[in-house]
């Protein structure tokens, strides 16, 4: 059983920190991406950055996940389940209706002026395309907020198996970790298996719905990092493991990862992509991980703030992007310049909204789901929440990036 008060990870607090702020460095580098149409794209584009935000990508999610089910298992186990459940509604789904009230409207507005300043369309076109995107319910109004629709759905899955089993999840999840490392070439045998059939998958709900299909794949893939996260905190053997990876694991994952993105040719080779996704990807969190607990496993102001900041400027990076990538849009620099001014200059200003907010206690509640007493002793809960948008490199290519 869990210590009553439990000595706080700090290591995992770093690691949730680093996640969430890579967000800034990914959605400024899609702005030039080859492969994606993001929400406001430059004419001009970059090899460079298309693989800096495919990279980031291809394994930030899967560490905000891993972590979320990580801190979820943990105060799911000393909490029971439905007070849990209970508080993770509260905190998750509070920023979910500011954001979604107040940053999100803002956000479609800029990104139709885009268009305009683009050239896309005719200005006079723009108050109508305005309205109609905000009486509209679409992915626009989701955009980068969708790691809180699918978390909240995570912990109430989380919630009913914890209720179903009578409280031994933790157990059952660890003695499956044991079964996995007793059997592992048919461990090995049933995850490719697995990873066929999700290939299989894609294929036939991309061919019903190109725009949808790969936004129910590619939402729905984060379960696994939120599921191996649960076990993490379950089993020891486990958590060991995690935090074992050196630079020789992390440049193989790297390779993984790479190779993921490859394009793919038949189910054979989709099938290698999509676990090649995976093990590249635990790979490079484990390093992370590993870098984290030798360096920031101690208490540390510093780390502290960054922590208590990180969530809040996941929220408004994104707009602040939005105003910058449309202004940006009106000189002619080159992509690496811009990206990289984009990229300062919306970490900045996110933080410096940051500490506006978290002068007002009402704010501080709306945006970040916590009384401002509870921000600086805040437990490691406020982990469990992960965020930006599905990778295009794991089991499908999801639509026009947003998060």
């Amino acid at each position: 059983m869990p210590a009553k008060h439990p000595e706080r990870l700090h290591h995992w607090d770093f690691s949730r920190a680093l996640y969430l702020l890579l967000g800034i460095p990914f959605h400024a580098a899609v702005i030039y991406s080859l492969s994606h149409e993001w929400s406001i794209g430059s004419p001009e584009k970059s090899q460079a950055l298309t693989f800096v935000a495919d990279f980031l990508h291809g394994f930030r999610m899967p560490g905000f996940f891993l972590l979320a089910g990580l801190f979820s298992m943990m105060l799911l186990e000393r909490n029971g389940a439905w007070p849990w459940l209970k508080s993770r509604l509260f905190r998750l789904g509070l920023p979910l209706i500011s954001a979604t009230l107040l940053i999100v409207p803002f956000q479609i507005v800029v990104q139709q002026a885009a268009l305009a300043v683009k050239g896309t369309v005719p200005a006079t076109d723009v108050p109508g395309l305005i309205a109609a995107q905000l009486t509209h319910f679409g992915e626009p109004w989701i955009a980068h907020l969708w790691f809180l629709w699918v978390l909240i759905a995570y912990c109430i899955g989380l919630a009913v198996l914890q209720a179903l089993s009578c409280g031994s999840l933790r157990a059952r999840l660890d003695a499956f970790v044991s079964w996995v490392a007793e059997n592992r070439i048919l461990s090995l045998a049933a995850f490719a298996a697995i990873c066929e059939l999700a290939a299989q998958a894609q294929t036939h709900i991309v061919a019903a719905s190109p725009y949808y299909g790969n936004a129910v794949i590619n939402y729905n893939l984060y379960v696994v990092y939120f599921g191996f996260g649960a076990l993490v905190h379950a089993s020891p053997r486990l958590n060991d493991l995690l935090l074992r990876p050196g630079p020789v694991a992390a440049l193989a994952g790297a390779g993984l990862v790479i190779v993921s993105q490859v394009p793919h040719a038949d189910l054979f080779t989709h099938t290698l992509k999509v676990m090649a996704a995976i093990f590249g990807a635990l790979m490079i969190v484990g390093y992370i991980s590993s870098l984290a607990h030798r360096h920031f496993n101690r208490p540390d102001a510093r780390v502290r703030k960054l922590v208590d900041a990180s969530f809040t400027i996941y929220l408004f990076h994104h707009p602040v992007i939005y105003v910058l990538a449309t202004l940006f849009l009106l000189v002619d620099l080159p992509p690496i310049l811009e990206f990289a001014v984009i990229a300062v200059s919306a970490g900045l200003i996110s933080y410096a909204i940051h500490l506006a907010l978290s002068r007002s206690t009402v704010l501080t509640l709306m945006f970040n789901g916590v009384r401002r007493k509870a921000v600086r002793s805040a437990d490691t809960s406020g982990a469990a929440i992960a965020p930006a948008r599905p990778p295009s490199n794991s089991i499908a290519r999801p639509y026009p990036l947003r998060g």
